[in-house]
């Protein structure tokens, strides 16, 4: 999963999402090559936290370590003469993880007339966005992170993102249109998902039964992911993963005198399977009704200011409205409802991401019907809000130290099927080499 952290880099330094590979004069063809990358973030928390169903506070007054988030990025990258660059990515977790292989996934570009990714990947709104700098590295707005001090994490990312999914995604050039120079102007980029699986597509067979005989029924006929077998004879593709997901996304960069300037819009649509909740053998099974037709959207930006010193102020903010599946019953009830959230955020670098840099950040956002702390589903009428300050030094290039405190703040409004009102206050501190 890309871990978007727009901490210590000026906006014009992240002027395109693929600027390293930027036209230059002469195309220089180059053999496919390997070389590793990655980033390793580790951090000790303390916190005062409540539990479900209206518990009492639980304090947690030692230091403990927070989860750690590691990757290893191998990267795989060839230049033809035509001045077609093609390669691929595969992540492994540094940590153990329900999938030690994250993202896995092919690409192919020309500075020309775009850029394919193909594969296991996060989707265009998640890579091309722009919101609230992050005052927290591994709490930020931008994307979810496996590390982070808070029980759930204040995410702008879409709840239906197909992150992760085999699926492809489509960018038009890396040297933008209607910009003042290479690297500024307007990014388009569209992504579909046909089956939401990250690493397994695998068509209906035929499964058996507990008792090991042949059934004679494909393990996936209501679905086309993950075969099943005698314990699961539908496969996990018929817990209600997303299908058919199609998203739109844009953003414009440029400078205007001492600011520039990054806007930021998308569009999703999804489908949700049906979801078997009991079975025995291939009969007596019962489903939740697929959902179809779920939208939603986002905008965002972020400006940032130089200061003329080399210190920056970065100020960004965004909006993300978006179709859930609140409820699906047996019965045949569904009901839909709509997951909103806002972010905010202000921060100051003194040096911008040379060593010896000091930044100093707040963010801010808050949720309707959320997802609870006690609960993967969305929750109506809850809402849900959360505060951060952080404290950042750049230590040398690539490594980075922080501290920060932040509150969440959850409330259940529907007392009926509350998993109870939570609130969290965290202290954070640890450091995120990035190589």
């Amino acid at each position: 999963m890309k871990k978007t952290l727009l901490l210590q880099t000026a906006l014009v330094a992240a002027a395109g999402l693929f600027v390293a590979d930027i036209a230059s004069a002469q195309v220089k063809a180059e053999p496919i090559s390997v070389s590793l990358g990655g980033y390793m973030n580790q951090a000790f928390k303390i916190q005062d936290k409540g539990t479900n169903a209206n518990a009492t506070q639980q304090n947690e007054g030692d230091m403990t370590f927070g989860r750690p988030d590691t990757e290893i990025w191998f990267t795989i990258r060839a230049v033809m003469d035509n001045g077609l660059k093609v390669g691929g990515r595969v992540e492994l977790e540094g940590a153990t993880y329900s999938d030690q292989i994250d993202e896995s996934y092919a690409w192919f570009e020309h500075d020309a007339y775009g850029r394919v990714d193909i594969g296991s990947t996060d989707r265009v709104s998640a890579k091309m966005n722009y919101f609230a700098p992050t005052a927290i590295p591994g709490i930020g707005t931008n994307s979810p992170n496996e590390l982070t001090a808070t029980r759930i994490n204040p995410q702008m990312w879409y709840r239906n993102n197909g992150n992760d999914s085999q699926g492809i995604n489509v960018y038009t050039a890396s040297n933008r249109y209607f910009g003042s120079k290479v690297g500024k102007g307007l990014m388009l980029g569209a992504s579909y998902v046909p089956d939401a699986c990250e690493d397994d597509s695998v068509l209906g067979t035929v499964t058996n039964n507990a008792d090991g005989a042949a059934s004679g029924s494909l393990s996936n006929a209501l679905s086309s992911c993950n075969q099943g077998s005698g314990s699961s004879p539908f496969g996990t593709k018929t817990s209600g993963n997303l299908r058919d997901l199609t998203q739109f996304a844009g953003n414009y960069i440029e400078s205007f005198g001492q600011f520039d300037v990054a806007l930021f819009a998308s569009y999703t649509m999804t489908n949700i399977e049906q979801r078997g909740v009991s079975a025995s053998g291939v009969t007596g099974n019962s489903f939740q009704p697929g959902v179809n037709g779920l939208s939603g959207y986002s905008l965002g930006t972020t400006v940032t200011y130089n200061v003329g010193d080399g210190s920056t102020v970065q100020l960004g903010g965004g909006f993300r409205s978006e179709e859930v599946a609140i409820t699906r019953s047996t019965a045949g009830v569904v009901q839909i409802d709509r997951e909103q959230a806002w972010t905010a955020g202000l921060r100051y670098l003194t040096d911008g991401t040379r060593p010896g840099s000091i930044g100093v950040g707040a963010d801010w956002w808050t949720s309707k019907n959320p997802v609870g702390p006690n609960t993967s589903n969305n929750i109506a009428g809850a809402d849900m809000d959360y505060y951060g300050l952080g404290l950042t030094y750049q230590l040398a290039a690539g490594i980075l130290l922080y501290t920060g405190v932040g509150v969440v703040d959850y409330t259940d409004a529907n007392q009926a099927t509350s998993t109870g009102d939570y609130k969290q206050t965290f202290g954070t501190a640890g450091f995120r080499f990035d190589f």
